[in-house]
């Protein structure tokens, strides 16, 4: 008998080294209906590089497994990478409503969430290196202009300052992009209710609960109390949840 079980044990870890440890492994996962899989290969890749895809992905096979929080948790992640993606919008929609979550997202101004657009279309290198040639393209004219100010025509050199001043303004239109993208993601204040929970007046068990949450709802961080952080939710109510029912996105 325990011959039958130590094959067993070895021809599950021989399926298990025949599984493809990617991206593409876990879809295929997921193709053939085994979320579980799928999702525990996800896992073992989040360290490494990830992408929109990616937590699409992720979102998908945790919410098969009856994850809804880490589901929306994994989308509202991959939005973070890629804000306008639709397949995430549609997906985080879909699974918010089938969790029964009805609060409306965490307002933002429209100009904040085109300026983070345009941030995570640059990307933060393309945004600091372009920041760097408007720069130069600044230097460069106001230095050509002193030179050569004498010899040029009249309407060149009355446009090419204006033109470095442009450029100038460039550089640090595209510097605050690139610095606000890398703030936003290595921002800690948004989370993500990945258990039910209560929310209590005060970081203690103790304290009377204002409202019972269900998972997935996105709440912004205001304060850290030991074992506690104060939230606020998209209505404005405030209250305190244990760390170990949140996640950051």
């Amino acid at each position: 008998m325990w011959k039958l079980s130590v094959l067993l044990f070895l021809s599950s870890l021989s399926l298990q080294a025949q599984d493809d440890l990617s991206l593409a492994g876990a879809e295929e996962r997921m193709r053939a209906g085994d979320y579980v899989r799928a999702a525990a290969i996800l896992d073992s890749l989040e360290g490494g590089a990830v992408s929109p895809e990616f937590f699409l992905a992720l979102g998908n096979a945790r919410f098969e497994t009856g994850e809804p929080g880490r589901a929306i948790l994994a989308y509202e992640r991959g939005l973070r990478l890629r804000p306008g993606d639709r397949d995430l919008k549609n997906n985080l929609r879909y699974v918010r409503e089938s969790a029964g979550i009805t609060t409306p997202e965490l307002p933002d101004f429209f100009l904040l969430q085109l300026w983070r657009r345009v941030g995570a279309w640059l990307g933060t290198d393309v945004a600091y290196a372009l920041s760097l040639l408007c720069w130069w393209l600044a230097v460069g004219g106001v230095v050509w202009w002193f030179l050569r100010r004498q010899q040029m025509e009249e309407k060149r050199r009355f446009a090419l300052l204006p033109g470095a001043g442009v450029c100038a303004v460039l550089c640090l239109t595209l510097f605050l992009l690139a610095g606000s993208r890398s703030a936003f993601l290595q921002s800690t204040d948004e989370a993500v209710l990945v258990e039910d929970a209560s929310l209590r007046v005060a970081p203690a068990e103790e304290g009377s609960v204002e409202a019972e949450l269900l998972q997935g709802h996105k709440l912004r961080i205001t304060d850290r109390v030991n074992r506690y952080l104060k939230v606020q939710l998209p209505d404005g109510r405030q209250g305190y949840v244990t760390r170990s029912e949140i996640e950051i996105i």
